[in-house]
């Protein structure tokens, strides 16, 4: 004879189980949630906050300053820049990594400037980052570029010019070495000076003004400050044209306020005569499509920015 109590007894016990079963099951599936939600909250205002700390590094009388973000846990900084619209903008996104979940989650809202030029990798990785900024003139200073990148990864400078050795010493980045060869650096990344080699990550020709990168060749053109160089280091080729056609749509529309300052100082009786060189630097920086077209504006803007050195009434 069968067993009823006995049947009665197991299939309670089954039924408790799988219900037992599914309330863990949707427990940690709403913790996990939870934990994602709260995650991406927080990553979204590290990005805010990051846009507030790299405010006071913009440069002001110095010419460089230097910073150093630290995150509680390994975290990834996403780069995004965009062309379009007056002065284009850029978006900064976090995504920290936890222990609960995936490793590193969808990153948070998206911060947007439209008055700030970060050079970097589109992903920096990294707890602690160093950041650092650079005034950009073309003749006039046109914005502050601040670069970003991973602290804890050697970046080795191979035979720099005078100048940029001494700038690098002086900011005192004990992540970046100044070596003389290749044979000095032995890990991280590696950035040649006019020494072409299958092992070098970036080769920079200080004769054309350019560096290549995966085969990708970006124009610093003749830099008055070196910003821009600093940018194609320090940065993708996708991320660096990106920021140097919003580059040249600010200097341009500066351009068009500096040309109708003249022109009011010229009916108060202080001609400049730089009317014709900024309609041109107006006209050709807002004409850019690629860092190479930079090279065509060199010589006007060097013009200008001698011009304006001589000239009682400055205009910038």
């Amino acid at each position: 004879m069968i067993n009823k109590k006995g049947f009665e007894f197991s299939f309670a016990w089954l039924f408790a189980i799988i219900v037992g079963a599914a309330i863990i099951f949707f427990a940690i599936y709403a913790t996990t949630n939870l934990i994602s939600t709260e995650r991406r909250v927080g990553d979204s205002e590290s990005a805010k906050q990051i846009g507030i700390l790299l405010s006071p590094i913009e440069t002001s009388l110095e010419d460089v300053k230097t910073a150093e973000i630290t995150f509680p846990t390994e975290t990834r900084l996403l780069n995004d820049c965009y062309e379009k619209g007056n002065f284009g903008r850029q978006n900064i996104q976090v995504s920290s990594k936890l222990g609960v979940g995936k490793e590193f989650d969808f990153p948070g809202e998206p911060s947007t400037f439209y008055n700030k030029y970060i050079f970097s990798e589109e992903i920096v990785q990294a707890k602690r980052m160093k950041v650092f900024a650079r005034p950009f003139s073309f003749p006039f200073k046109v914005a502050d570029l601040t670069f970003i990148f991973n602290a804890d990864r050697t970046i080795c400078f191979i035979n720099p010019p005078g100048e940029i050795e001494e700038e690098m010493t002086d900011l005192n980045l004990e992540n970046i070495k100044i070596v003389d060869s290749l044979d000095e650096c032995d890990e991280g990344r590696k950035i040649c000076f006019d020494l072409v080699n299958r092992n070098c990550d970036a080769e920079v020709s200080t004769l054309s003004n350019s560096v290549k990168i995966d085969n990708k060749i970006m124009y610093y053109g003749d830099d008055f400050d070196n910003a821009l160089l600093y940018g194609t280091i320090f940065s993708t080729p996708e991320i660096y044209e990106c920021q140097l056609k919003r580059l040249m749509k600010r200097t341009s529309e500066l351009s068009l306020l500096y040309l109708e300052k003249t022109e009011y100082l010229t009916a108060k009786g202080c001609s400049s005569n730089l009317e014709s060189g900024l309609r041109t630097l107006a006209d050709g920086s807002a004409a850019i499509n690629s860092s190479f077209g930079i090279r065509n504006l060199e010589t006007t803007a060097d013009e200008l920015g001698r011009r304006n050195a001589q000239l009682i009434c400055r205009l910038f």
